[in-house]
């Protein structure tokens, strides 16, 4: 029967499983000063032999790395490895009681993205964070708040979409073309949710929506012949792909040097838009490869419960996604025909 302990130290048994693995025997003074800064780890025995182990290292509030998994070779199909991540994700999940920020990753063990998969997590090169893994957070469990917002916006209701924006959450709001799924741009935890819950590819960038030329430039850099376009087709269904400014953060334009930005001319976007202190990151509200949503009804039962707020403002106008264009060398060149044609 195998049997699971917390917080064993030993560098001796470290090392004979080590080398039953194939890592190897390390120096045991390295060892010593690496297991004494240990946050917590789970030991495996079997008839008093040690025979799986995992640790965590951080600071417990801002980072932590789950390293060192091993399982002897004799023991690889009795789910060893399994349940010590199992009990290591539940002492994260009791530091995330008092640091919901905590991101959590591995470290580039190609050998074992499988493994760490079924757990959640994603490589941070999908995630344009570089090597390794890190552990996605997972969408809601709750059912959304829904507001119907047709008729009337009401202070009240504004304010609680703001906080929730505000607190890294994620809503669906009307646009003049399509619904859009959106957060607080500069929020990598939200963005990484929106890809989540979207399905989305992470090589495909997010653009923002704003109400203003003077947030666009918060995100974005402009020359005169972008600031014309936008002058002349904004609030409107044109998004401009400008050179984003460096505190983006590369999760929303998927490592690119470029951000599309648009000013919908929407009443419930653009009310949500003025109250918040910066542009939305905003994309289409519909699982990635599906229709693009008009209405509520074409995709609450897929959102209900996986964002915390959905606006009801009935059939939007357009019902055709953004023309996108680039200005490069003074040419506009159309990346994507929609619903409005542009002209000098």
């Amino acid at each position: 029967m195998i049997v699971y302990v917390e917080n064993i130290k030993n560098k001796r048994e470290y090392n004979k499983l080590s080398e039953a693995v194939g890592w190897g025997r390390r120096n045991e003074d390295i060892i010593e000063e690496a297991l004494l800064k240990t946050l917590f780890s789970i030991s495996a025995y079997d008839n008093g032999e040690i025979v799986g182990y995992g640790r965590l290292v951080g600071d417990e509030t801002m980072f932590i790395y789950i390293q060192d998994i091993m399982v002897h070779p004799d023991y690889q199909k009795q789910k060893i490895g399994t349940t010590i991540m199992e009990k290591l994700l539940e002492k994260i999940a009791e530091y995330k009681i008092t640091s919901p920020e905590l991101r959590v990753y591995v470290g580039p063990d190609y050998k074992k993205e499988d493994f760490y998969r079924k757990f959640g997590f994603i490589t941070r090169k999908e995630a344009n964070l570089g090597e390794g893994m890190i552990l996605m957070p997972k969408p809601v469990e709750k059912e959304s708040i829904l507001y119907n917002w047709e008729d009337e916006i009401t202070d009240e209701e504004l304010e609680e979409i703001i906080k929730i924006l505000k607190n890294d959450g994620v809503i669906i709001f009307p646009t003049d073309t399509v619904y859009g799924l959106a957060c607080n741009c500069y929020s990598e935890k939200a963005i990484a949710r929106i890809y989540e819950i979207k399905k989305r590819a992470s090589y495909k960038p997010i653009s923002v929506l704003t109400d203003s030329i003077e947030k666009i430039h918060l995100v974005a850099n402009m020359n005169e012949k972008e600031k014309e376009l936008i002058n002349k087709y904004m609030p409107g269904a044109l998004t401009m792909v400008l050179n984003k400014k460096e505190e983006l953060p590369d999760i929303l334009t998927s490592g690119l040097p470029t951000v599309g930005v648009r000013i919908p001319d929407n009443k419930i976007a653009l009310k949500i838009l003025e109250k918040f202190p910066c542009p939305l990151a905003t994309t289409s509200a519909n699982e990635s490869g599906k229709t693009e949503g008009v209405n509520v009804q074409d995709f609450i039962t897929y959102f209900e419960d996986k964002v915390d707020a959905i606006i009801d403002g009935g059939t939007t106008k357009v019902q055709k996604p953004s023309t996108i264009v680039r200005v490069e060398n003074d040419e506009i060149n159309i990346i994507r025909e929609g619903s409005i044609k542009i002209t000098e």
